[in-house]
């Protein structure tokens, strides 16, 4: 779905409406709109709105073909629109110099229009939005061509009926202006991403969707379905929250660790204690969600895949419980790494499958699961472990891990009496941070950080830092940030945690990451070990590999806060999965343990 966002008047909004997703920025010069632009700001837009991946489109009223051409050229269009008698009578002359959006009006179409490029636009006048029937899409207008056009859909649109349009008249895109604004010509952000939102639900602004062999189109549409007719209505939700606080132990802890905060200098840090549930992380949360889903579904096996084994573990249980099979992908170097939990996986009954192709870790294990799903769907459930591939995962894992902000932000009112100055987690995938980010995502005071691995250091191989070394791409069926070469080769992690060690990273974070809402950095293996260290010397906490990675952080930054400033970190998981790893002593190097 192509989305158009037209009369922007602000470098700045016009930017951001790019980067959250709008295909093309609408530039009006008639004289009869209250949202005409100069040309010298209209060349501002322009480079805005092509700095942040989108296209302009220069809409045309009742210009001569002199000025319209003098704007194109000045410009460097690509694609314009015509709209009203006069400028359409160009057309002859423009459809061989630019791809066109012309305004239907009743009559037959210019024979220069070509259904290969051009578009076609339905522009309703009507407080009601009429029905376009798709198979009666107007035609070529040559004699004995009966190709379709691809048309857009403009006028009187809005959060309110987008949604319908859409499944009534299967537009190829749409055109949005005055229901996003606050006065003629300025727009609110807030308002177009929430129409971007809701007129592309697969994807957070730019990234996401559904990039995925045939084989799997069927599952991931089922899965749809019942993501929203089953796990959306208030009979699964109370069920879903019964589990978590009678089996997994929510609402968790929060802790302040005043000890910790003094050896820093003079801040107050607060842990979100998700290694206090039931399997040692919060990826119980979503096991649950998703083998309650299952269960509901009529699925008798669940596939999942794990790299630092805290995924798998909890899904093992949840199957243990819900009294499904489970098989479990790892790679194989993981499996070594992370033996405690492949040995709790194998002693609830889950079939742990070791990965020895590619990199042997977290990538290779989820290019295993999906290869067995394409194959069992039927009586088989993915329950992937993160916020990341395919629609509908990302949303749904979000749904499922929700509970973590939602009970952080009440704690953290309730006890330190205001919310905090700075939310802190690591991000693989990145489930644990969108969980606790979604407590506090639209109170733009509070600064999201994101931390990534920065394992040895700087260079592509070195880390698993999508972020500050990659760039965006298409993974597991998801198009986001990750460590790939130029020619599109995806390229090997490391990261001394098992769970951060993948080169791609969850759709929503790639869009908070474009629209900074959010900030992302990195810390490396050392920098996490002296901070895991820190934890237990002065809280008796043993925190995992993953979760000192965020500890880490905001030990380097800490110098830098202003007095008294409040960090609330998500303490994702325990460690007692890595001691093995660290006391096996190939990391003294680094570490006095």
């Amino acid at each position: 779905m192509l989305i158009k966002i037209c009369g922007l008047t602000n470098p700045d909004t016009a930017a951001m409406a790019a980067k959250s997703g709008a295909d093309y920025i609408g530039l009006l010069f008639s004289a009869c709109s209250p949202r005409q632009i100069s040309l010298d700001k209209a060349r501002e837009i322009s480079k805005a709105v092509r700095d942040a991946g989108s296209e302009v489109v220069a809409v045309f009223v009742d210009e001569s073909l002199e000025e319209l051409e003098q704007i194109a050229v000045a410009l460097d269009l690509k694609i314009i629109q015509l709209h009203g008698g006069k400028v359409r009578a160009f057309c002859d002359v423009l459809a061989p110099k630019y791809q066109i959006i012309y305004v239907a009006d009743g009559k037959s179409l210019p024979a220069s229009l070509n259904p290969n490029k051009d578009f076609i636009m339905y522009d309703n006048k009507s407080s009601t939005y009429p029905e376009i029937d798709p198979k009666n899409v107007q035609t070529c207008g040559k004699s004995g061509d009966d190709r379709k056009f691809r048309y857009f859909v403009a006028g009187n649109l809005s959060t309110d009926n987008i949604q319908e349009v859409i499944k009534t008249t299967q537009p190829n895109g749409v055109d949005l202006s005055s229901s996003v604004e606050i006065s003629k010509g300025i727009k609110d952000i807030k308002k177009i991403r929430e129409f971007i939102k809701l007129t592309r639900p697969e994807r957070y602004g730019r990234f996401g969707g559904r990039f995925v062999p045939e084989l799997l189109i069927k599952p991931l549409q089922e899965l749809e379905t019942a993501f929203k007719e089953v796990v959306l209505t208030k009979p699964f939700q109370a069920e879903f929250i019964d589990i978590l606080k009678n089996y997994t132990g929510r609402p968790t802890a929060l802790t302040e660790v005043k000890n910790f905060a003094a050896a820093l200098g003079d801040i107050r840090v607060f842990l979100k204690r998700e290694d206090l549930l039931h399997t040692g992380a919060h990826k119980i949360n979503n096991a649950v969600g998703q083998c309650l889903l299952a269960k509901k579904m009529g699925k008798i096996r669940i596939i999942a895949e794990t790299g630092a084994g805290q995924h798998g573990l909890a899904t093992a249980t949840a199957c243990a419980m819900f009294g499904l099979e489970c098989v479990v992908y790892m790679g194989k170097i993981d499996v070594a790494r992370q033996a405690p939990n492949v040995a709790k996986m194998r002693l609830l009954g889950a079939k742990v499958v070791s990965v020895a192709s590619g990199s042997a870790t977290l990538k290779d294990a989820v290019n295993e699961a999906l290869r067995d799903w394409a194959e069992s769907y039927e009586t088989s459930h993915y329950c992937l472990g993160s916020a990341l591939g395919p629609y509908p995962f990302p949303q749904m894992v979000a749904h499922f891990h929700a509970v973590i902000g939602k009970e952080a932000h009440e704690q953290f009112l309730a006890q330190a009496g205001s919310q905090p100055d700075m939310v802190v987690a690591c991000v693989g995938g990145g489930s644990n941070a969108i969980g606790i980010f979604q407590g506090f995502m639209h109170d733009p005071k509070i600064s999201l950080i994101g931390v990534e691995a920065g394992g040895k250091g700087t260079g592509l191989g070195n880390n698993a830092a999508r972020f500050s070394e990659g760039f965006p791409g298409v993974l597991h069926g998801s198009y986001t940030y990750l460590l790939q070469t130029s020619g599109g080769q995806i390229v090997d992690t490391y990261s001394i945690s098992a769970g951060l060690d993948y080169p791609a990273v969850g759709p929503e974070h790639s869009d908070l990451y474009l629209t900074d809402r959010a900030k992302y950095y990195s810390v490396t293996d050392k920098e996490t070990l002296e901070a895991f260290q820190l934890l237990i010397k002065t809280e008796g906490i043993i925190p995992a590999l993953e979760s000192s990675h965020a500890l880490a952080y905001v030990k380097k930054i800490a110098s830098s806060l202003k007095p008294g400033t409040k960090v609330l970190i998500n303490l994702s998981g325990r460690g007692d999965k890595d001691l093995p790893q660290l006391l096996e002593g190939e990391l003294k190097h680094v570490t006095s343990i």
